[in-house]
């Protein structure tokens, strides 16, 4: 873990990702908005999501993808970082959350699974490779 940057320590909100219906759409939105530019980001694996960064100047403050499911509504997810995603996951399904998003590998960013709370509001937990 680093000790120059607070956001990875476990606990942390460390990534925001925006699932949205229209992507040209939000990136115009959010560029004219906040001043950020857009990448894409390719982790060089043909099965990923097609994933857009938003950087200002050269710090990443979030990302963006199409929404997955149909009818699905555009959203913002936060993540928070944890040392250990699965016994996350694990430890929130047994305090009576739900795991949504099963943890899985994200090549060359870490791992991340998406829970939803007793009351039914969403969170993603991450590790990134770096901690």
């Amino acid at each position: 873990m680093s000790a120059e940057n607070p956001c990875t320590q476990p606990g942390q909100f460390l990534w925001n990702e925006l699932v949205t219906t229209d992507e040209s759409a939000a990136a115009a939105f959010y560029t004219a908005l906040f001043g950020w530019k857009t990448e894409a980001f390719n982790p060089g694996q043909p099965t990923v999501v097609p994933y857009t960064l938003f950087k200002q100047g050269d710090a990443m403050r979030g990302g963006m993808m199409k929404c997955p499911h149909p009818g699905l509504p555009a959203h913002w997810l936060a993540y928070v970082s944890v040392p250990d995603v699965d016994a996350a996951a694990a430890e929130a399904a047994k305090l009576g959350g739900q795991v949504v998003v099963p943890p899985m590998a994200i090549p060359t960013v870490g791992r991340i699974a998406v829970l939803v709370d007793p009351q039914g509001a969403a969170i993603g937990i991450f590790k990134p490779l770096a901690m």
